[in-house]
């Protein structure tokens, strides 16, 4: 009898087992293929200085022992009011809303960073982490966007629902690192230029778009870990400024190096939150101290927080990464109007 039920209790764990591997190879996106360079040695991608995110036995020990920050329940808070269809000139126009997702209005252009509208950042959404609130905009009143930004091909920032909804519905001009542009074709989005570190593109005649390192790493599924790149993004305008989209990020001394190529910035999104516990985060993900240095290093006039408070990614509670950003530039004796950390659904005005 009980070499029975070990027998099936085997079987059972073996589907299981099967199961995953190929769900594992079935949300895997498709890998780069391209020269050889200081980040890609011809199969993977690889951070500045051989920063590694930690690896599957890490992962196992970090959820074995996690020690969860509290997050509240799902409160079902009113969008924000529909953003204007156009702002012009220098005037720059930040909306929050959610987690790496902010909507830039300036010189005639709307432009889209990492747009998520899924319930939870998983495969599947009847598991995985959850959102903690809604988008602070609707999708349906979003305005026509021009540029939509990806900086990396993970379930929290590429979206690829709603980014298929905004390719049929806007053809937006789509940039995005490299490998990540096989992916949004098989999904049926045109007009993708992939980008890598140090290359420039250009929007209009005012406007380029720089793409600069990150330090993270990629992958959707089980076969594909580091086959694409991570970025973030230089908007330089002619007439509004230079404005930064971190992207996600541990920090490192390549982002001295941007503030000294592109310094000073008039805008900066900075990553605060999913920072702990640091041992098995910082490579990947920068803390509200490091987010306050990052603000430093780089010379931004204005930073606008940006991953928190929407899904339970890691250990800090909801409202630490605020908190500890609040106690960050005290610390520094940075003014805390220079360092926003905005409501979702909620704008400010650059002018």
């Amino acid at each position: 009898m009980w070499s029975k039920l070990l027998l099936i209790l085997g079987l059972l764990i073996l589907v299981v087992i099967i199961m995953a591997v190929v769900v594992g190879y079935m949300v895997s996106g498709p890998r780069y293929r391209g020269p050889v360079s200081d980040h890609f040695d011809g199969k993977e991608f690889h951070n500045l200085n051989d920063v590694q995110a930690k690896g599957f036995r890490e992962v196992i020990g970090w959820m074995i022992n996690r020690q969860q920050g509290p997050w509240p329940a799902y409160h079902d808070d009113q969008p924000g009011p529909p953003p204007p269809a156009r702002v012009n000139g220098r005037t720059v126009r930040v909306t929050f809303i959610n987690h790496s997702t902010v909507l830039l209005q300036f010189d005639g252009l709307n432009v889209l960073t990492d747009p998520i509208y899924y319930e939870r950042t998983s495969p599947f959404q009847f598991a995985g982490p959850k959102r903690n609130n809604p988008p602070g905009i609707r999708f349906d009143d979003l305005p026509k966007i021009d540029v939509l930004l990806l900086s990396h091909n993970h379930w929290d920032h590429l979206d690829i629902g709603t980014v298929r909804k905004l390719c049929n519905r806007d053809q937006p001009r789509v940039f995005c690192s490299l490998g990540v542009k096989a992916f949004l074709e098989k999904e049926g989005c045109r007009n993708v230029q992939e980008m890598d570190w140090h290359q420039s593109l250009a929007v209009n005649d005012s406007t380029k778009i720089h793409c600069v390192p990150a330090q993270h790493f990629s992958g959707r599924g089980l076969f594909d870990r580091n086959a694409t790149l991570w970025a973030g993004y230089i908007i330089d305008s002619k007439v509004a400024g230079k404005l930064y989209f971190v992207g996600d990020t541990g920090y490192g001394p390549f982002l001295k190096d941007i503030g000294r190529q592109f310094g000073p910035l008039r805008l900066a999104l900075i990553p605060i939150g999913a920072y702990k516990p640091p041992w098995f985060m910082s490579p990947i993900h920068c803390s509200p101290v490091e987010a306050v240095q990052i603000h430093t290093d780089v010379r931004s006039e204005q930073s606008v927080a940006i991953h928190f408070g929407t899904f339970p990614l890691a250990d800090d509670g909801a409202t630490e990464p605020v908190d500890d950003l609040v106690k960050a530039l005290v610390a520094k004796n940075i003014p805390a109007d220079r360092f926003k950390a905005l409501k979702a659904g909620t704008s400010f005005v650059l002018n």
